[in-house]
């Protein structure tokens, strides 16, 4: 394997895991924490108080997830 290629496969396997764990860290808990520019302390988004931002933060954790497996996958095999 070529030192560009495995590069490219250690940064999105890094993009892919930390977004996956995001997401699965998420639903185990019921919050997700959301940094705010400027704050010292993150927003607590949980899902009783707010479930449509809370399942649209999830959402896009695990479509972040699928988006960079599916690039690394093009960029690794496809060109």
């Amino acid at each position: 394997m070529e030192d560009k290629t495995l590069f490219i496969v250690i940064g999105v396997l890094m993009v892919v895991v930390w977004t996956f764990r995001q997401g699965l860290k998420g639903i185990r808990t019921g919050v997700i924490e959301k940094t705010v520019k400027g704050s010292q302390e993150p927003l607590l988004i949980q899902r009783s108080a707010e479930p449509t931002t809370y399942w649209i933060y999830i959402g896009v954790y695990f479509g972040l997830s699928l988006g960079a497996l599916l690039v690394g996958i093009w960029l690794v095999f496809l060109k």
